[in-house]
């Protein structure tokens, strides 16, 4: 070999040894991007991650606190239908004692209609047997309208 061989060889294994340096920086600085990428990438997911906790977490209150009102909600429900309930009651039972005045108050007019014609014809002067007749009524009170209609008719 001769001495120009080696320098040339040098040269060479200089060049590429240069060549092997330039790519192994161009792999490496495409790794490091590629690293950087990713950890940005890891970063914003676990953000993403951060945010969707804090989320479910406030879903599972307002969810707590949405329990609680619908709770409190039909506590409050099922006390107003007991006290309608009962108010219902109360007014079936009025309603049944106002049916019944009603139905003492037909009978007593059915009553009171040959009363009031007894009365009218005491009133006129008619006799005994006339009044039981016609308004159906016992003698004795026949007799006792006549007394206190020909007193007052006397007075």
């Amino acid at each position: 070999m001769s001495m120009l061989a080696v320098p040339i060889i040098a040269m060479l294994a200089l060049a590429l040894s240069l060549i092997f340096f330039i790519i192994v920086l161009i792999i490496s600085t495409r790794h490091k991007i590629r690293i950087t990428v990713v950890e940005s990438q890891f970063q914003a997911t676990e953000l993403l991650i951060a945010n969707l906790q804090s989320a479910y977490e406030q879903l599972q209150l307002d969810n707590k606190n949405l329990l609680i009102k619908h709770e409190k909600a039909s506590l409050e429900n099922i006390q107003v239908s007991k006290q309608l309930e009962h108010r219902i009651k109360a007014l079936q039972s009025h309603v049944n004692e106002q049916q019944v005045a009603m139905e003492q108050l037909q009978v007593g007019q059915g009553e009171d209609k040959f009363y009031s014609r007894a009365i009218k014809l005491a009133k006129k002067g008619a006799e005994i047997d006339e009044i039981v007749s016609e308004c159906e009524l016992p003698r004795a009170e026949a007799e006792m309208l006549l007394s206190v209609y020909q007193r007052t008719s006397r007075s």
